[in-house]
């Protein structure tokens, strides 16, 4: 069995507010996706804030088991990184490479996530560094690769700078008018509130643009048909009542797969999903025996 190439690509903050679940925020790419992949539509993280979400994705395990109990950058880390995901496919003769973010480990210690390749991310001298992450990505899936690839691809366009401050690398753009937006649910349908939603809009359109130089490389490299892609976010968007909240708004996400073996053909899936169910799904997906 020839296995599949594996694309994990990610945002921070994004919850389920893209264009695939019905909102009003324009994301063609992921929209693309979605129509030819498998969208779920009930898929939650199993942590409200980032490290332990992406730990408990990545390990197949809850962060009270494998020890992100808080965030990285701040002093909180895995039990044990051998358990991290970009070790298992490392073992079975595929080459990993990471672009842009992680939140795994502090950034000092990043080799203890175990790529064989970093390809840049925010300490990336260009002025759009995300961009310049999208395109380091797509380069690399065009190389000559004698062994099927892992990638994990991250963005933070969708991340907030500071509570109450500019979404990150995102100036203020004319790419969504605060006259036309509507708010989220759980908040009131005030200017303040408007004028901040459309600039989480812009922000969402930055990452759809970012992700979509990924998946047209996927294309025109000629590996999208052997490649699993499995889009996602870590947890709900930066608003009061979600993010770090234990409600449908704060562990709600996106989650589409893409690929061979059933992950095409644009179909919805209403079941109820965790990504605790990827780290096992992956590995059957790809014909790797799953660790214990």
């Amino acid at each position: 069995m020839t296995r599949p190439n594996i694309l994990y690509i990610h945002s921070h903050d994004t919850g389920r507010y893209v264009q695939p679940y019905g909102y009003a925020v324009e994301t063609p790419n992921i929209q693309r996706l979605a129509e030819q992949g498998v969208l779920f539509r009930q898929a939650f993280c199993a942590a409200r804030t980032c490290s332990p979400s992406r730990a408990a994705l990545l390990t197949g395990t809850y962060p009270h088991v494998n020890g992100m109990i808080g965030l990285a950058h701040r002093g909180s880390r895995l039990h044990d990184y051998s358990r991290h995901l970009s070790h298992v496919p490392r073992q079975h003769g595929y080459v990993t490479a990471l672009a842009g973010v992680q939140h795994e480990v502090d950034e000092r210690e990043r080799e203890l996530l175990g790529y064989d390749r970093f390809l840049g991310g925010p300490e990336s001298a260009a002025a759009d560094w995300e961009e310049d992450v999208a395109r380091r990505a797509a380069a690399f899936m065009g190389e000559s690769h004698r062994r099927p690839f892992f990638l994990s691809c991250g963005f933070m366009a969708t991340h907030r700078v500071g509570y109450g401050e500019q979404w990150h690398n995102c100036p203020a753009s004319p790419l969504a008018d605060p006259r036309y937006c509507r708010p989220p649910t759980p908040l009131p349908d005030i200017p303040e509130i408007r004028r901040d939603f459309a600039d989480f809009t812009a922000a969402a359109r930055r990452l759809d643009s970012y992700m979509g130089i990924v998946f047209d490389a996927l294309e025109s490299r000629g590996v999208a048909e052997n490649t699993l892609v499995m889009c996602t976010t870590d947890h709900g968007i930066a608003f009061p009542f979600m993010k770090c909240n234990l409600t449908d708004h704060g562990i709600g996400v996106m989650l589409i797969l893409r690929g061979p073996r059933g992950c095409a053909g644009g179909k919805v899936v209403d079941a109820m999903v965790s990504h605790i169910d990827l780290f096992p799904t992956i590995c059957e997906l790809a014909g790797i025996p799953a660790p214990a």
